[in-house]
């Protein structure tokens, strides 16, 4: 079903002819830590700002069969990935999700991660989660206020998701709230993080970025510098908020390690799998300069140990704009799926670099 060609990889359009990493990230692992699984791009919510642009119209004619995930899940074992996370699109949208993930843990994997917009959360739901063990969910909540929330995810979104919250109360699931945050939602900061504390979860925010949807909304939502210094200051002082990889272009603000691995670790040490089979650097890259291959006529360990957009762009030598920077140690020269999205280059700084010195170079690259 899924025939391990080597050398499947493509090579990307020769669009960048800088390459971002650095001698401090490596070439990467011999299989990623985290994958992530786009399992569906539909969805019954259609949020402006979704990374994948999913939504309701969208069509799953040509997504994985369940045989075929299954193979996937199979892979991912023998690779020895550690972790395999799981999304969309509305990942319980998906026929049959349930028993991949029944199957992910015959497999041997101990963490299911599951991100979900909450709305599909019923009690029956959850205690099918909480019988397979080991299930850590993320819902996503994009504002304390049903009127913020709503704004960014449709109606009845706010409210559907903090059920769901409610109803997780108490039972053996490990969960997050996850809130992307923007310039409409930057002022309910503190209040989201006392709603998830309420709900007893713990409050993950993650950065917006130009993806999907997320590109024609985000002049609109991108927070201001102001904002993302004040966020800064926000985090140093709550270490119980999770951040992940997502702000580390905020570490030349100093101050406490807002933790994660502090660089990009797309295909180094994590990529993207899509309903159909593709395989990315990470959720942000999905466009075709580099889609590393597809699983439908390669194996992923061939894809990740040989597509040249992964080894020629992402585990590339340094080099560009950030290298000789002395704040490059910190963030790695931010992140690639915003350069590429803002500038179409590698070898900038990242858009919303925190340097003042930095802007001009970034503005000037997307003029």
């Amino acid at each position: 079903m899924f025939p391990p060609e080597p050398g499947a990889g493509r090579p990307a359009p020769p669009l960048h002819s800088v390459r971002p990493g650095g001698a401090a990230r490596g070439r990467g692992l011999s299989a990623p830590i985290t994958v992530t699984w786009e399992v569906t791009n539909r969805c019954n919510l259609r949020c402006v700002h979704c990374l994948s642009g999913s939504g309701p119209e969208i069509s799953g004619a040509a997504e994985l069969s369940l045989d075929e995930a299954r193979g996937v899940v199979d892979q991912l074992a023998a690779a020895r990935v550690f972790q395999i996370h799981f999304g969309g699109g509305e990942p319980f949208v998906y026929p049959g999700f349930m028993e991949l993930l029944r199957h992910a843990r015959r497999r041997g994997f101990c963490c299911l991660c599951i991100s979900s917009n909450g709305t599909l959360l019923d009690a029956t739901r959850i205690a099918a989660l909480e019988r397979l063990g080991g299930v850590y969910l993320q819902v996503s909540l994009d504002g304390a206020t049903e009127a913020t929330c709503d704004a960014l995810r449709g109606p009845g979104a706010f409210r559907r998701a903090v059920a769901a919250l409610e109803r997780l109360r108490g039972r053996e699931v490990v969960r997050t709230v996850n809130f992307v945050y923007t310039a409409a939602n930057a002022h309910e900061l503190d209040a989201v993080h006392a709603l998830a504390a309420r709900v007893g979860a713990t409050l993950r925010v993650t950065r917006l970025k130009p993806s999907g949807r997320g590109r024609a909304a985000y002049d609109r939502l991108r927070p201001s510098p102001a904002q993302l210094a004040a966020l800064h200051g926000w985090l140093q002082g709550r270490p119980d908020v999770l951040t992940g990889d997502t702000f580390f272009h905020l570490a030349p603000l100093g101050g406490r390690d807002l933790g994660g691995f502090g660089f990009c670790g797309a295909a180094r040490l994590t990529c993207l799998l899509t309903p159909t089979g593709d395989v990315f650097p990470c959720a942000f890259t999905q466009i075709p300069a580099f889609r590393a291959g597809n699983l439908r006529s390669a194996s992923f360990q061939a894809i990740w140990d040989e597509a040249p957009v992964f080894n020629e762009v992402f585990r590339g030598e340094p080099a560009g704009a950030c290298v000789s920077c002395s704040a490059y140690e910190g963030c790695g020269g931010g992140c690639p799926a915003v350069k590429e999205a803002l500038t179409g280059r590698l070898d900038v700084p990242d858009p919303d670099c925190v340097l003042p010195l930095c802007a001009p170079e970034a503005a000037g690259a997307a003029s």
